[in-house]
C-alpha cells in the first residue's frame, strides 16, 4: 500500500506543481486540490512551508511562490529551486 502520511501528500503536491506549472505562468490551487484531493487551505499551508516564508529562525526552501490576485484566486509557482530537485 502507497505511503499516505504527510511527506507523502508533500512529495505529490510539489510534483504535480512541477509538471503543472512546467510554462512557469503558476497553477490554480483550486486546480491542485482537486487533482490532489485536499481543501486548497491544505495546499496553502504545505506550500507556504515549501516557500521561502520564514517560521521562527528557519526559512524554507524555496521551492514554491504562491500569489493571490485582486478576485482571491490563489496560484502556485514552481520555483527554480525546485525544477533543480528533479
Amino acid at each position: 500500500m502507497p505511503e499516505a502520511g504527510p511527506a507523502a501528500l508533500e512529495d505529490r503536491a510539489l510534483q504535480e506543481l512541477l509538471a503543472l506549472d512546467d510554462e512557469g505562468r503558476g497553477v490554480s490551487l483550486t486546480r491542485l486540490a482537486k487533482r490532489l484531493g485536499v481543501r486548497v487551505s491544505v495546499l496553502i499551508r504545505l506550500y507556504t512551508q515549501m516557500s521561502d516564508a520564514r517560521v521562527g529562525d528557519a526559512a524554507g526552501p524555496g521551492w514554491v511562490r504562491l500569489q493571490v490576485d485582486d478576485g482571491g484566486q490563489w496560484r502556485a509557482f514552481a520555483t527554480d529551486a525546485a525544477r533543480r530537485l528533479t
